[in-house]
């Protein structure tokens, strides 16, 4: 069979059985197999191509695919560098465990657009000590960029030396809409700056700030002008969005999917068109499709992350992307 059609079988069992149980069973289930089925010896999911290589803060990827941060299971990051990735990302780690938001923290949304998710994690993590020693053992199949979530300026600069080591890259975090943890950091930017200055002075690795669709005016005028003057060329533009659901124990949560697409490649474009090759660019934020892949690349970005879309469209998306991406050379 094709890999359209085993995507197209896949989405079947999402829709037909998935989607119909409960979120925290899926989950379970699906990290289950991530765990235990060896997908990943599998070449299927992979295609590799010279053509396909890109390069992020000198750091070369294979291709420019990047599964977004999610997973802290180190053995569920190490099948995902095998599943035609050019990196991945682990989940943003705060310096002291977190229990994230109590259950429900994950619905199910369906839109015009297509299937998504709305969440409230909260951050769950182990905390620092024990992520740093889990990732210290993780081969790297394909670059691995960790992600750091800091509270305070001394938080933010002792995750990134005791995390950069251990990745390819460093992502600080200061997107998510689910907690003050980190999202207060869009609404201080000269605040901003000198924290990026203080986590690059620290970092081993080249950094990337992932920034949040929500702010996209301040981002422009603010945001990323303080990254650039600390010396941080890598912006990944784009994670979920802030929405009120009241089916949450928060009562709101970011929705992820197909519906946030046109926003994030209006982001794109208007990004790169206010600074030019002054950085690069992983656009984020409903990609599900190669196509979609396809317009963010047309439109100025460097790389391509997602995560929804691996649970809603499945795991074999990176390779159908990569198949049209060489179509078009």
């Amino acid at each position: 069979m094709t890999t359209d059609t085993l995507a197209r079988v896949y989405r079947v069992f999402y829709e037909g059985v998935l989607s119909r149980l409960p979120e925290e069973r899926a989950i379970a289930i699906g990290q289950t197999a991530l765990r235990m089925l060896p997908f990943d010896r599998l070449p299927l999911f992979r295609l590799d191509d010279p053509r396909l290589a890109t390069t992020l803060g000198g750091v070369r990827l294979p291709n420019p695919l990047i599964l977004a941060a999610q997973y802290y299971d180190t053995t569920i990051l190490r099948r995902a560098m095998g599943l035609g990735f050019g990196a991945v990302t682990a989940k943003s780690i705060t310096r002291y465990p977190r229990p994230g938001h109590p259950e429900p923290n994950l619905v199910r949304v369906r839109t015009a657009a297509g299937p998504g998710l709305i969440n409230c994690n909260g951050f769950k993590n182990p905390g620092l000590d024990a992520f740093a020693a889990d990732v210290a053992k993780l081969p790297h199949r394909v670059p691995l960029i960790v992600s750091i979530a800091g509270e305070s300026p001394d938080d933010c600069v002792e995750l990134v030396r005791r995390l950069g080591p251990h990745g390819d890259l460093v992502e600080f975090n200061i997107s998510s809409p689910n907690t003050k943890l980190v999202y207060a950091w869009s609404e201080k930017p000269a605040e901003l700056r000198a924290v990026l200055e203080a986590v690059r002075a620290a970092a081993p690795r080249p950094l990337i700030l992932k920034i949040s669709p929500d702010f996209a005016d301040a981002n422009e005028r603010h945001v990323i002008p303080a990254a650039l003057e600390a010396g941080v060329g890598i912006v990944n533009y784009g994670n979920t969005r802030r929405v009120e659901d009241r089916r949450l124990s928060q009562g709101s949560g970011g929705l992820s999917g197909p519906e946030i697409f046109p926003a994030t490649l209006e982001n794109v474009r208007n990004t790169r068109a206010r600074f030019g090759d002054r950085l690069a660019l992983i656009a984020t934020g409903g990609i599900d499709a190669p196509d979609k892949a396809r317009a963010v690349l047309d439109a100025g970005a460097t790389a391509v992350g997602y995560f929804t879309a691996f649970i809603t469209r499945g795991p074999l998306l990176a390779r159908r992307i990569l198949d049209e991406l060489v179509r078009r050379r």
